[in-house]
C-alpha cells in the first residue's frame, strides 16, 4: 500500500499539473470504487479545482463549487495522468476527464482503492480517525510520550496506527526502527526519552529522503507519469538478507505483517 512519502509524492504531481484546472466529468467503471455523499446533488460537474491536500493516506482534491474529492490508494491503486491514450487501461476502475483534453485514470488491479465525492463540509464524514502527521510540528516528543504512556504494544505496531501517527505503514515503519535502532518488538510504553526524540528525528528524516526520492515502487506503486519512484534502492532493512553493518537480518510477523530486523543493531 502506497504509504505518506508515495501518496504526498503523486499530489505534488498532481498540484503541479492540474492547479487552476477543470475537471469535466468522472466516470466509474467498477461498482466498489466511487462513494457519493447523499448531500450532493446530481449536477457537479464540470468544477474547477481549486487547492490539494494529503491527510495520512488520503487525497483531497478541493473543488470551486464546494464539493471535495477523497482518493484512497488502497493496496494496488495509481493515478495516471496522459491525454493520448485511447480506451480504458487494463485494470481501469474510474477516469477522470480534464480541460485540455486530459485524463486521470484510476487503475486499481484488486480493487480496495476507493473516490468519494463528498461535500466540502462533510470530509470528517468519510475520512477515519487520523493522529498527527509524522511531518508536522504536532509530531513531538512531547505528543510521543503522552501517547505511548499507555501503550504495551510493541513500537512497530504503534507506529503503523493511523490513529496515532497518520501515513506509516510497514516498510517505512520497518526503516525508521533499524536507523533508529530500536528493535520492533519494545513495548511502546518502554521507550527511553532518548529513545522517543532519535525515533521522531529519524522518522522525519527517512520521510524527507523518500519524499526527494519521489517514494518506494517495490510492487504497484507509481507516480502519475507511470514512472516508478527511486527509494526501494537505499532501503536498508526492508526484504534484506543482511543489514549495512553486515549482519544477518531476521524476519517475524506483528499484526500480520512482515517484519524485518537486525537482532545486533536492534538490541
Amino acid at each position: 500500500m502506497p504509504e505518506l512519502p508515495e501518496v504526498q509524492t503523486i499530489l505534488n504531481e498532481l498540484e503541479n499539473k492540474l492547479s487552476d484546472r477543470t475537471i469535466q466529468d468522472l466516470h466509474c467503471f467498477h461498482p466498489r470504487t466511487l462513494y457519493r455523499d447523499t448531500e450532493l446533488s446530481s449536477n457537479f460537474f464540470p468544477a474547477k479545482i481549486t487547492d490539494f491536500e494529503r491527510r495520512g493516506k488520503f487525497i483531497l482534491i478541493h473543488l470551486d463549487n464546494e464539493i471535495t474529492i477523497i482518493i484512497h490508494l488502497g493496496m494496488t491503486g495509481k493515478l495516471v495522468l496522459d491525454r493520448a491514450r485511447q480506451g480504458k487501461h487494463n485494470y481501469e476502475r474510474a477516469c477522470f476527464y480534464l480541460s485540455g483534453k486530459e485524463r486521470i485514470h484510476f487503475i486499481d488491479i484488486r480493487t480496495f482503492g476507493k473516490i468519494v465525492l463528498c461535500l466540502s463540509k462533510n470530509t470528517a464524514k468519510f475520512l477515519p480517525e487520523l493522529g498527527v502527521d509524522p511531518l508536522s510540528d504536532d509530531f513531538n516528543i512531547s505528543y510521543m510520550q503522552k501517547t505511548l504512556k499507555n501503550h504495551k504494544t510493541s513500537i512497530k505496531n504503534m507506529l503503523m496506527d493511523q490513529k496515532i501517527i497518520a501515513g506509516l505503514g510497514n516498510i517505512y515503519a520497518n526503516e525508521i526502527l533499524y536507523r533508529a535502532k530500536i528493535n520492533p518488538e519494545t513495548p511502546a510504553s518502554s521507550l527511553t526519552p532518548t529513545k522517543i526524540s532519535r525515533l521522531i528525528k529519524t522518522t522525519k528524516s527517512i520521510l524527507k529522503e523518500a519524499l526527494d526520492k519521489n517514494g518506494t515502487s517495490i510492487s504497484d506503486y507509481r507516480r502519475i507519469d507511470d514512472k516508478k519512484g527511486e527509494f526501494q534502492n537505499f532501503l536498508q532493512i526492508y526484504q534484506k538478507t543482511y543489514c549495512p553493518q553486515g549482519h544477518p537480518v531476521k524476519k517475524l510477523k506483528q499484526g500480520g505483517r512482515s517484519t524485518y530486523y537486525c537482532p545486533i543493531c536492534q538490541k
